[in-house]
């Protein structure tokens, strides 16, 4: 089996974020006063395009806080490249995941980093573990695949056994972890 790498990019369109992750490398949380227009994003999509780019995976802060987030998710589809989104979860309803699968979003990575109390603690958010599950359950119900992102640290490390089953319990035996280490 031979591997063949793909042209691929993670576009941050957005610092605006719902939650407050302490381990957030973007420090997001507002939007950037001065975030691509709606105009100058679509171009970056034709850019992404016209040099190559197969596969572009929205992230932020939080991508769909961003109004044109599916604006820009369709215009990626539309120009022959693979959508992906990595989020928090934390508001996606089912009707916003039947969205995303009509804009052509092909595959999510939900963030998941401990089990609830861990997790609620380190998204600085009370109920974004329920919000990273029900994200999960819409997802699965309008048939976008999905796997989940784990930041290891020392609080969410003993209980790493625990999150597995949970995420492959969420995923019915179609679920991928990807786990991310920070020595934290």
């Amino acid at each position: 089996m031979t591997y063949r790498r793909i042209s691929y990019a993670v576009w941050e369109i957005t610092l605006k974020c719902n939650l407050a992750c302490q381990h957030c490398g973007s420090r997001a949380g507002h939007a950037r006063t001065k975030e691509l227009s709606t105009e100058e994003a679509l171009d970056m999509v034709r850019q992404l395009a016209e040099v190559g780019i197969k596969e572009v995976t929205l992230i932020g802060g939080e991508a769909f806080l961003r109004p044109d987030w599916l604006e820009i998710a369709k215009a990626i589809t539309d120009a022959g490249m693979t959508c992906g989104m990595t989020t928090g979860g934390f508001g996606i309803s089912l009707d916003t995941a039947r969205r995303m699968k009509e804009a052509g979003i092909k595959v999510v990575s939900v963030s998941v980093d401990g089990l609830e109390a861990t997790h609620d603690f380190l998204r600085g958010r009370k109920g974004s573990w329920q919000w990273a599950f029900k994200t999960m359950s819409h997802l699965r119900q309008v048939g976008i695949p999905f796997g989940c992102n784990t930041q290891i640290n020392r609080l969410s490390a003993p209980e790493f056994p625990q999150i597995y089953e949970r995420l492959r319990d969420a995923g019915r035996g179609k679920f991928l972890s990807v786990a991310s280490l920070s020595l934290e």
